[in-house]
C-alpha cells in the first residue's frame, strides 16, 4: 500500500514552502496528488520519482494532456 504525505512532509522534502507546494497541487505539476477531505495528499513514491527525474514527469503528463 502506497504511502501519503501532508503537503508539510512534501514541502521538506522538495525543500520547498507551503504556498509553492499548493500551487503545484492546484496546477497538476506533481504526481500522485489527490485531495481527501479537503486536504491534499501526494504520494511518497510518485514525489520520489519526479524528484530523481528532475521534475520532469508532471510536465510530461501535461503536455500528453494537451494532445
Amino acid at each position: 500500500m502506497s504511502r501519503y504525505l501532508t503537503i508539510q512532509e512534501a514541502c521538506e522534502i522538495l525543500r520547498l514552502g507551503e504556498r509553492t507546494v499548493y500551487d503545484m497541487c492546484r496546477k497538476g505539476k506533481l504526481p500522485g496528488v489527490a485531495k481527501v477531505g479537503g486536504s491534499w495528499r501526494i504520494e511518497e513514491k510518485a514525489l520520489h520519482d519526479y524528484m530523481k527525474a528532475g521534475g520532469e514527469i508532471a510536465e510530461q503528463n501535461q503536455e500528453n494532456a494537451k494532445r
